[in-house]
């Protein structure tokens, strides 16, 4: 995890690296979601979910809002389509937050941490192929 991608401890040489972290991912998940915004409304959106990640939620590093963006692409458990909005990114963050803080109180891994572990299981399955050839 790198702490400079970390909001909250955000230093003034990384805010311009970060808001581009928060542009493309907000490109991304259009893309994802099959919608074509106007390079204006991208950037409209990249500015005030920045502005609600350095508030709201400090705690989370970028890698972490990825996964939570891409988990409520993938979620469609309402069976309702989805658009990207303020609303939207918003019932996903706290969504997370609100189960990730329930699961530590019963000392439970969190959906994140078990995430982070299949990524570094993955990771070094394929460290060990690479090594048995």
């Amino acid at each position: 995890m790198q702490t400079a991608k970390i909001f909250f401890r955000v230093k003034n040489n990384d805010i311009s690296s970060l808001k581009l972290d928060v542009y493309n991912l907000m490109t991304k998940t259009y893309i994802e979601l099959g919608q074509k915004p106007s390079d204006e409304q991208i950037k409209l959106n990249s500015r005030l979910l920045y502005n609600d990640l350095i508030h709201y939620y400090g705690g989370m590093t970028m890698e972490e809002v990825s996964y939570i963006f891409e988990a409520g692409v993938r979620d469609g458990t309402d069976g309702s389509s989805c658009f990207l909005n303020v609303r939207q990114w918003s019932v996903w963050l706290k969504k997370h937050k609100t189960s990730e803080a329930l699961l530590r109180q019963t000392n439970q891994l969190t959906m994140w941490d078990r995430y982070q572990r299949s990524q570094k299981q993955i990771s070094l399955t394929i460290n060990q192929a690479k090594l048995l050839k």
